[in-house]
This record gives C-alpha cells, structure tokens and sequence, in this order.
C-alpha cells in the first residue's frame, strides 16, 4: 500500500519522456519508492532544500539525478522538476 499519491508537473513529464526505457524504468522505480513510503523515506534517497521543498536523489548511469518535489494536502507527493544534479548546482 502506498505512502501517498504522487503528481508530475509539467517539466517533470517532459524530461520523464525524455528519456530512454532503461532510464524510465530506473526512475520509475524512485518514483515508486517514494510514493511507497512518502515522508518516512529519507536519506541517501531524499533530502530537504528548504521549507517543505525536497529532493529525490539517485543516479541514471553515473550521473547524479535530482527530482525536487513536495508533499501537499491529502498526501499528494508533488514533483516539481528533474534534472542532473551538476545542471542546477549553482542555484543552491
């Protein structure tokens, strides 16, 4: 049984269809974890940036990977953006 429901922004749908089946299925994965186990998921696969804005961390190939996202009302686990982690690293 799931944690809570989870919700794709726009930007995270269009990177998600970006990328080829094996990255799909890898991130499916993390998806699916943490919809599993919601907020009692914690480190090394997420991480809180600030306020109740987090991330979910792992790696497609040897790069780093980051989707932000939040927890809303109802348990509706809400992701923001994705992206590897090197791209928005100076924006932290």
């Amino acid at each position: 049984m799931n944690w809570g429901e989870v919700e794709l922004e726009s930007e995270v749908d269009e990177w998600f269809d970006s990328l080829d089946q094996d990255d799909q299925e890898t991130v499916a994965f993390y998806v699916d974890l943490l919809a599993e186990r919601g907020v009692l998921l914690g480190e090394p696969y997420t991480r809180q940036l600030h306020g109740k804005l987090r991330e979910l961390r792992f790696h497609l190939a040897r790069d780093a990977v980051r989707i932000t996202y939040w927890v809303g009302s109802d348990r509706r686990i809400i992701l923001a953006d994705g992206f590897p982690e090197a791209e928005n690293a100076g924006d932290r």
